[in-house]
């Protein structure tokens, strides 16, 4: 009897043993089960990249929950290349439930890819009614631009030349070809125009830029565009610090803007942290009108900028409004030019900031239509120059100036990220500590941890 008392015991306690090994699997069952169902129900995505790379841009979501129309993007690639296209695809469907994506292999539906005129595998179309169009790039930012080329169809607009204005065929530092790509990829048809040649703004104008004329414009040319914007047209210019413009500058007095004859100089230090120069004011305080209100939080750059004044007593029922203005460590040289080093503060000559650098302004039209016209002012071209167009939200303030003016509100946003190559830059020191420690280190540290355990264990 008392030979069978530990072996009873001995079984006791295996049984024991057994039970709580069932217990704690039952627990590991139940908790695997709970965490798959919370995952299916909650699904949740932590985009974790510095950029925000893989989520869609503030823009896609404000066009995709705005869809009043069903939209569907094919996306025509091989079988196994599909998953390539699904990451970026289905934050589209997931934001919109009027959004459909369907993945095509043109090898097996050969009569769909040549319905639409497909060439090459990792095509992606947007199609909406009988309105498509083929994506350039498969980024965000290609199928968003072709998913507004589709929605909105195409508008037209004309750079103004024949006084000095910005190349938009320029690809150097001062030239406009990164702006006019920007204008093409967001659905606008780019042409230029001659006042000279027409005494008239063409009727498919949707917005006339003048962009950084470095001479005056002519009577004639004045009243040209007088009439345009009085009868409901849209206009922006981009005036330079340093050029005369005295027939400009009289027409937009009119309606309530002052374009001063002087440069913006900010000695904000926070700008320094950017890199710039005193003669490059970063803006970081913005009106109230929808062109600026994505940019709150996001810092623009006016290289070499001149001032612009606003007066509420202005003809037409005018209705000027400050977009950007400089810190209240800034001042405007007055009397501007290009060989002056100035940049201390003269009290009494110099016109202390804050100071506008750019403002919208709507009219009441005078043809007895509900057209208003609309026309927006900045003191520099630069901001859309192809060597400051990157900078922070400078392409995004152009865009929205764009969409403001052509009644495209729905498009004002913060466009989609460019994806960024992350790499990781290692000299040859450090190279030779991972080597060491992926040797060395780390199967050292494992043996050490396990000696330890079975120490322990002997004791």
């Amino acid at each position: 009897m008392a030979q069978n008392e530990p072996r009873k015991g001995g079984g006791r306690q295996r049984f024991l043993q057994g039970a709580n090994l069932a217990l704690y699997t039952l627990i590991g069952i139940a908790i695997v089960v709970l965490v798959n169902w919370f995952v299916n129900n909650h699904d949740k995505r932590w985009d974790l990249t510095p950029n925000q790379e893989y989520s869609l841009s503030p823009q896609s979501l404000k066009i995709l929950k705005g869809l009043k129309q069903n939209v569907t993007i094919y996306a025509f690639d091989r079988k196994q290349d599909f998953s390539r296209r699904r990451d970026l695809l289905g934050e589209y469907e997931e934001a919109s439930p009027r959004v459909t994506v369907r993945y095509v292999d043109p090898d097996r539906q050969p009569g769909l890819a040549k319905q639409y005129g497909v060439q090459s595998y990792g095509t992606i179309e947007v199609v909406s009614g009988t309105r498509h169009f083929q994506a350039q790039t498969t980024n965000e930012e290609g199928v968003t631009n072709a998913l507004i080329r589709v929605l909105m169809g195409q508008k037209t607009i004309y750079f103004v030349q024949g006084h000095g204005e910005r190349d938009i065929a320029g690809t150097g530092r001062d030239g406009f070809q990164d702006f006019k790509n920007e204008l093409t990829n967001e659905s606008y048809e780019v042409k230029t125009l001659t006042l000279l040649e027409k005494n008239e703004i063409p009727p498919d104008c949707e917005v006339l830029v003048v962009a950084g004329p470095k001479h005056d414009y002519l009577p004639p040319e004045i009243a040209t565009i007088t009439k345009y914007i009085e009868g409901g047209g849209r206009a922006l210019f981009m005036l330079d610090a340093g050029t005369k413009l005295p027939n400009l500058s009289k027409m937009l007095a009119g309606w309530g803007v002052t374009v001063r004859d002087d440069l913006v100089v900010d000695l904000n230090p926070v700008a320094r942290l950017f890199g710039t120069t005193p003669d490059m004011p970063l803006i970081i305080k913005y009106g109230t009108n929808p062109i600026v209100q994505p940019l709150q939080r996001i810092a623009t750059l006016f290289p070499l900028s001149r001032s612009l004044d606003i007066s509420k007593d202005a003809k037409g029922g005018a209705s000027p409004e400050m977009l950007c203005q400089t810190s209240g460590e800034s001042f405007g040289v007055e009397g501007f030019n290009p060989s002056m080093q100035q940049v201390s503060y003269q009290p009494g000559k110099d016109i202390k900031g804050p100071l506008t650098v750019a403002v919208a302004d709507t009219i009441s039209a005078t043809d007895g239509t509900k057209n208003e016209g609309r026309f927006v002012v900045t003191g520099t071209s630069l901001l859309g120059a192809n060597a400051y167009l990157d900078f922070q939200g400078n392409k995004d303030l152009l865009m929205n100036m764009v969409n403001w003016l052509s009644a495209e509100e729905s498009l004002i946003s913060i466009r989609p990220k460019s994806q960024q190559q992350q790499t990781l830059n290692m000299n040859q020191r450090q190279m030779g500590r991972l080597l060491y420690l992926g040797v060395l280190g780390l199967p050292l540290a494992i043996i050490l941890v396990g000696a330890g355990v079975w120490w322990q264990r002997r004791r």
